[in-house]
């Protein structure tokens, strides 16, 4: 809520989330920019803070991020090593959404939206009482080459009372519909993987013969309070993106 203060101007409260992730990408770009592959040392905390504007705490939470997201290290006696070459590789786990990989590949990227439509139907895998979903379908491309598909499905009691802003998702993605018109915050995802021949469906979209794989990932899309929010399956073609994960020593 705005507050009004005794001069009569309005101010705004900081949406933490969205300074968060800011300064996470800024930090990443920071990383990535370094002009060897060689791991470096990063600025103080302090000078770190106040080159990005931002507190120590909120600063410190985005380091611990960067950490899970295996872009540096922290070590007491040390401070902070970064990782410019890993923080270069386009990853499935890190780059946030299609649009910023094709683009981090070099190529142009763009989508179609092939399904935007509310269904009075089950999924599987949304939880067992929940009768309908919001289906969002968008076909990516890398200059003019079809490379994924996502297939996205908001939970029907969550989008339901939002269909005047279901038009909001031909420009945005289901996270962004989730946080900024249902007031759902994501907190993350279980990922399945699995590969496929192209069935008939695939081979339409992509124009493709039955014989082209695809990496299939099927995402339960968890909220802040644990409740599955979203059903998202992802179609990549083989060959074409750069599917690569860290995983991180115990």
């Amino acid at each position: 809520m705005e507050e009004r203060t005794r001069k009569g101007l309005h101010i705004s409260p900081v949406d933490s989330a969205e300074l968060s992730y800011k300064t996470k990408l800024a930090l990443i770009d920071f990383i990535r920019g370094y002009e060897t592959d060689q791991p470096f040392k990063l600025p103080s905390e302090d000078q770190l803070a106040q080159r990005l504007g931002v507190s120590r705490n909120a600063l410190r939470d985005v380091l611990a991020s960067l950490e899970e997201m295996g872009l540096v290290t922290r070590q007491r006696s040390k401070g902070t090593l970064a990782n410019p070459k890993v923080a270069r590789e386009c990853r499935m786990d890190t780059d946030p959404g299609l649009i910023r990989m094709i683009t981090r590949m070099g190529c142009q990227p763009r989508y179609e939206v092939t399904s935007l439509r509310f269904v009075e139907d089950k999924d599987s895998g949304l939880e067992q009482n929940s009768d309908s979903y919001l289906e969002v379908g968008k076909l990516f491309y890398a200059d003019d080459t079809p490379v994924a598909f996502a297939n996205d499905h908001v939970e029907g009691k969550i989008a339901a009372g939002h269909r005047e802003q279901f038009e909001v998702l031909r420009e945005e993605n289901c996270f962004f519909f989730l946080k900024e018109c249902c007031g759902v915050s994501v907190a993350y995802s279980m990922s399945t993987f699995d590969v496929m021949q192209a069935d008939e469906a695939l081979q339409k979209l992509f124009h493709v013969g039955p014989e082209e794989l695809f990496l299939v990932m099927d995402d339960i899309v968890y909220s802040r309070d644990l409740e599955i929010v979203c059903h998202a399956v992802s179609y990549y073609r083989k060959g074409y993106l750069p599917l690569k994960v860290l995983r991180k020593g115990w």
